[in-house]
């Protein structure tokens, strides 16, 4: 498997509801800024950590 291909394993979580609160985090996804910019260039790896901050995120937020 290539770089390429690794990289394109795991889909965005973005839900098209871009709306940021004072920390970054979009309310859409959960994730930051930062790691919505980087998420293309990112490994399966660093995807699936951010996946899993994403569920403390929500109850933090609701």
């Amino acid at each position: 498997m290539s770089v390429i291909d690794e990289k394109k394993d795991i889909d965005s979580p973005c839900v098209g509801v871009c709306q940021y609160n004072d920390e970054e985090v979009c309310q859409g996804c959960f994730r930051t800024s930062d790691e919505i910019t980087a998420w293309f260039d990112m490994t399966n790896e660093e995807k699936s950590q951010v996946i899993q901050l994403i569920p403390s995120r929500m109850e933090e937020l609701f």
